[in-house]
């Protein structure tokens, strides 16, 4: 059973800058979240409700929700999480 796969605005313009071979390889991991979605490892307050996953060097945050999975932001490690909790 796969769930629907939602991308908030940010993460929807991280894919459209980022280089192609980048984007095929998240695309990847987002299938394989919307065919089995799990939280991998949960964040750190004050993002505890969110979980995350690795490509490489790149980072995905997203929330489960019943058969959804809402894909919050993606990025490069280094600012990354500084970035996601200004953001919310």
């Amino acid at each position: 059973m796969s769930c629907s796969l939602i991308l908030k605005r940010k993460a929807k313009k991280f894919l459209k800058n980022a280089p192609k071979d980048i984007v095929d390889r998240i695309s990847e991991r987002l299938q394989q979240l919307a065919k089995n979605p799990k939280c991998n490892e949960k964040l750190k307050p004050p993002l505890q409700e969110l979980c995350k996953t690795r490509v490489g060097s790149y980072r995905i945050a997203y929330l489960l929700k019943p058969c959804s999975v809402i894909i919050i932001a993606i990025g490069k490690r280094e600012s990354f999480y500084d970035k996601l909790i200004h953001g919310l």
